[in-house]
């Protein structure tokens, strides 16, 4: 599925921007996303060649999107453009969130009774496959979409309940999230 991932991670890139350094992110100083932690953890994994984030190239960023976010994301097993939107939210929130974003919506659209753990085991790829796989796929896919991004959009007005520092980042997060609605429609 290179199409899709070449698709979204277009999609991410803008979404992500260029260099950031905010003192209330989290996740420091960035390039394309890619955070000095992530970059750092790359270059011992032997996905880059260095680890100066200001260095950092737009390959090597799609190198670590692919092996760190697209892959452990199961985003393979996803159709476009529901990958996209859970590629952005493992990009965002990381592997983990966007698991548990995915295991909310499918609970929601199909009582999947599945645990919200952060983990797409086997239980989680069944729920996908079954909703994924419905005869009225292209209704089935704007309405999951839609749940995933209440989801989404919950999440984050958690996140800044729980770290008012976290305010300045509403506008962008949610401007981002409009464009995963649009995406979806």
């Amino acid at each position: 599925m290179r199409e899709d991932f070449d698709k979204c991670l277009a999609f991410v890139f803008m979404n992500e921007g260029g260099d950031s350094n905010h003192k209330f992110d989290r996740g420091g100083r960035t390039r394309y996303g890619i955070t000095e932690g992530t970059l750092n953890r790359a270059y011992r994994q032997k996905i880059v060649k260095h680890c100066d984030v200001g260095k950092l190239s737009r390959a090597e960023a799609a190198d670590i999107y692919k092996a760190f976010y697209w892959i452990p994301s199961c985003c393979d097993y996803l159709p476009y453009p529901f990958c996209c939107i859970h590629f952005d939210a493992a990009v965002n929130s990381g592997v983990g969130g966007a698991a548990k974003l995915l295991q909310r919506t499918l609970n929601r659209f199909c009582k999947a009774g599945l645990k919200v753990d952060g983990a797409v085991g086997p239980m989680t790829r069944a729920a996908m496959k079954a909703v994924f796989n419905a005869l009225d796929y292209p209704q089935v896919s704007a309405e999951v979409c839609g749940i995933y991004c209440d989801a989404r959009g919950e999440l984050y007005e958690k996140i800044i309940k729980r770290n008012p520092s976290q305010e300045v980042f509403r506008r962008g997060w949610f401007a981002r999230l409009d464009r995963c609605r649009r995406l979806c429609a």
